[in-house]
């Protein structure tokens, strides 16, 4: 391929000097995505102590999730020796759905807070 070495046009064969500056053209090896070598340099996630922070988080959030039933189920044992070891069937079934709601809403804020968190601080590379 031809090409003028001051305005880059491209010329056909045939062609000596540049029409727009009179210049001589140049011959220029054609290049083909074989001989083009390309350096890929591996993505690296960055770390940051916020992000560890907001990994721990997470991670308390889907552990207190998970057990919120056995959670719920150790305080109301705490709350039947409280009230003496007996309490009405009703009742206790109310704090007990309670309790449940209480460590799954509680679950659910932290492991959504820290996910955020962890978009938010980790890095790319």
């Amino acid at each position: 391929m031809l090409v003028c070495p001051t305005c880059k046009c491209e010329y056909e064969e045939g062609y000596t000097f540049c029409n727009d500056c009179n210049c001589e053209l140049v011959q220029v090896p054609e290049v083909s995505n074989e001989n083009i070598i390309v350096n890929k340099v591996p993505k690296k996630v960055v770390l940051t102590v916020r992000s560890l922070i907001s990994v721990a988080v997470f991670v308390v959030g889907i552990i207190i999730l998970m057990s919120s039933i056995n959670l719920a189920d150790a305080e109301m044992a705490n709350i039947m020796k409280s009230h003496g070891g007996s309490m009405d069937t009703s009742y206790y079934l109310i704090y007990l759905e309670q309790s449940i709601i209480k460590y799954r809403t509680l679950g659910c804020i932290l492991s959504i807070l820290g996910g955020l968190g962890v978009l938010i601080n980790t890095r790319i590379k």
